[in-house]
């Protein structure tokens, strides 16, 4: 339905409808309207694979080294590689409404990276600095790699990725992006 009518075209009411159930059955579900495109379903993965990065590093090595080992895990692997998430990634990255909620909903993800980051040496604002920093990265990334990214079922079309390559190209954009905020002089 977004995708033929455009996100910002579609009121609740017609999404309800083709979901078989009440505006306000679906505002018990999805806060907003933008909730339905956007969520993240990795905070505690990637909470517990920056918690687990070696703590002498700095807060923004382990955010870094942490997020780039989350995406190559397999339930991130897996997500990534659905069409589903590459069309609300291009959905969300065609729609200024739905790349600023994009944005808002890596805050609480911001905020697990924040809290798995805070070790004896470490205060508050060095890891929410790194938390920010990391989580502002991956999410230009994300959106410009779906922006730039034409995915197909079939790697026939010209112009076109297959689905295993698009999953290869979000991480290795993602981890690539990431590991250059590491990157010195």
């Amino acid at each position: 339905m977004f995708a033929d009518q455009g996100f910002d075209a579609v009121p609740v009411t017609a999404i309800a409808k083709a979901a078989g159930v009440s505006h306000m059955t679906f505002f018990r579900h999805f806060p907003t309207k933008e909730a339905v495109v956007v969520n993240d379903l990795f905070d505690p993965l990637i909470a517990a694979t920056v918690r687990a990065q070696p703590r002498q590093w700095r807060p923004l090595t382990r955010a870094v080294r942490g997020l780039v080992a989350a995406i190559s895990e397999e339930p991130a692997r897996e997500e990534m590689s659905s069409r589903e998430f590459y069309e609300r990634v291009r959905l969300a990255a065609l729609t200024p409404s739905l790349a600023a909620a994009v944005r808002t909903a890596g805050q609480e993800t911001e905020r697990a990276i924040a809290a798995a980051l805070v070790v004896p040496g470490v205060d508050d604002a060095a890891a929410r600095a790194a938390a920010g920093a990391v989580m502002g990265a991956a999410s230009s990334l994300l959106l410009a790699w779906a922006e730039e990214t034409t995915v197909s079922d079939e790697a026939t079309e010209t112009g076109t990725a297959s689905r295993t390559e698009a999953v290869v190209g979000v991480a290795t954009a993602l981890s690539r992006g990431l590991l250059s905020l590491l990157e010195e002089p």
